[in-house]
This record gives structure tokens, C-alpha cells and sequence, in this order.
């Protein structure tokens, strides 16, 4: 697969595209319910509308040695939170990703009538490299 965070991003939002809430800014103004996290989460003045996706904007990463040639694992976090228990939308959104991604890991939890449901994706995305070896040094 082998994406970045833009390809990542750009990913989810044509999967998702009709089924994404809204958050409405302090000025009125309306965007899609996309959120890369980084250092920061939602301004505080924004308030969420209908489902929620928001992305880790770096992925975790580990590697595993292999006979001269090292495999590295990144795992794109995605978590898609649905603020209307009665709504159905979600298991759209699940369906469309498992899809997509059939090697994702998800977790998530039903909502209650008190409660607002979230799925949580874990997605591989795996490379084989070459193995780095330091410059021989005379």
C-alpha cells in the first residue's frame, strides 16, 4: 500500500464522502467532519455534527529482520465516532472500510441511549527494504 499521511487522508475522505457529519465553526461556516491529529485535537470552538473520522497523522511503526532485508510496518490509526446513537451510519462507514482495507484491525463499542459509538481502525501498511548498514569507516 505504501501511503502518507496526504494519500491516507485523501483515502478516507472518497470512501467516506457521503457519510461524514459536519463541524460547524464559530463563524457559522460548515466543513466536513475530518480531522487529522496531530499535536492538537478539534478546536474548542467547533462543534461536531453526525460522524466524526479523525487520523493519527503519523503512523506507528516496528520492523522485523529478514535474510538481508528488513520489512517495516507502519499502522495508520483512523477512529470514526458517530455522536447519534440511533443513527445507522457508522456500520455503513465500518462495512466501506473493512472492504477497503481487509486487513485492518477494528474495535469499537455499541452506543447506549447515553452514550455515542466509535469504531477504531488499525491499518498495516507494509514495505520490504533493504537492510541498512553503516558506511564502512577506513
Amino acid at each position: 500500500m505504501l501511503m502518507d499521511i496526504l494519500q491516507f487522508r485523501n483515502t478516507i475522505t472518497e470512501l467516506l464522502a457521503d457519510l461524514l457529519g459536519s463541524y460547524t465553526l464559530p463563524n457559522g461556516k460548515k466543513v466536513p467532519a475530518l480531522w487529522v491529529d496531530g499535536r492538537n485535537g478539534v478546536p474548542k470552538g467547533w462543534k461536531v455534527n453526525g460522524m466524526e473520522a479523525s487520523l493519527r497523522q503519523y503512523p506507528a511503526m516496528r520492523s522485523r529482520p529478514l535474510m538481508g532485508m528488513v520489512e517495516m510496518r507502519k499502522a495508520w490509526e483512523l477512529v470514526l465516532s458517530q455522536y447519534d446513537p440511533s443513527s445507522e451510519i457508522l456500520e455503513s462507514a465500518i462495512d466501506r472500510l473493512l472492504r477497503h482495507f481487509p486487513d485492518a484491525a477494528l474495535t469499537g463499542y455499541p452506543a447506549s441511549d447515553r452514550e455515542y459509538q466509535y469504531a477504531r481502525f488499525i491499518i498495516p501498511d507494509i514495505e520490504i527494504k533493504t537492510q541498512y548498514k553503516r558506511p564502512e569507516t577506513t
